[in-house]
């Protein structure tokens, strides 16, 4: 006799309890966590409320769950400066051996950008550019002239091309060479607090 199939079948059936002689099963509302880093976590099922602390990797209500119950997984609160997700997390106790939802979650981010002027065409009308990136992301943004023949955009608004996580600190410096230019910049370092950053100067001449 064969007794892995077995073995696989008793390990996984050990996730439904029975109720009592007669009974129906009972199944735990569970399932596995992904990249919590922070508290404040805080999900419903069936008006049952359950807090997930920060660094944890699994979560099970207390209420077991009938055969045939619908079961259905949502995010009460967000956790502090996360956005978190449920996936697998409606269904039917019963359809499969055990429930095991998943909750996936990130860091929020934030956009960050700032105004500029100064940038002007070479002397021959040609259009320069002045190259911005964020150290710590790897953000870039290119500034550019324009041309005496078209349009000019000696200033403007710009806009880093990633955004920050919340927490993160940032730096933002001027790539060299500036093609002729001479830039400086301010308010080009802080950290990232729950909203988009958008008071970065940079003065070229």
């Amino acid at each position: 006799m064969k007794f892995s199939f077995v073995g696989a079948a008793a390990a996984l059936a050990a996730v439904a309890v029975l109720a009592g002689c007669g009974g129906k099963q009972q199944f735990v509302v569970q399932g596995a966590v992904s990249n919590l880093n922070n508290n404040g976590l805080v999900l419903l099922n069936a008006g049952e409320q359950l807090t997930v602390p920060s660094g944890a990797t699994s979560f099970a209500f207390s209420k077991q769950i009938s055969y045939g119950s619908d079961y259905n997984i949502t995010i009460q609160k967000q956790p502090d400066h996360m956005t978190c997700s449920v996936s697998a997390g409606t269904g039917s106790a019963g359809y499969n051996v055990a429930i095991q939802a998943l909750v996936t979650c990130s860091q929020n981010t934030y956009n960050l950008g700032g105004q500029y002027s100064g940038v002007t065409p070479a002397a021959d009308g040609t259009a320069r550019t002045v190259t911005l990136i964020n150290g710590s992301t790897g953000g870039t943004a290119v500034l550019s002239s324009g041309t005496s023949a078209t349009s000019l955009t000696p200033s403007g608004e710009f806009l880093l091309s990633s955004a920050v996580p919340d927490g993160q600190a940032y730096g933002v410096t001027v790539v060299p060479p500036a093609n002729g230019l001479t830039c400086t910049i301010a308010n080009g370092t802080g950290v990232m607090h729950d909203a988009n950053v958008s008071n970065l100067v940079v003065t070229c001449q």
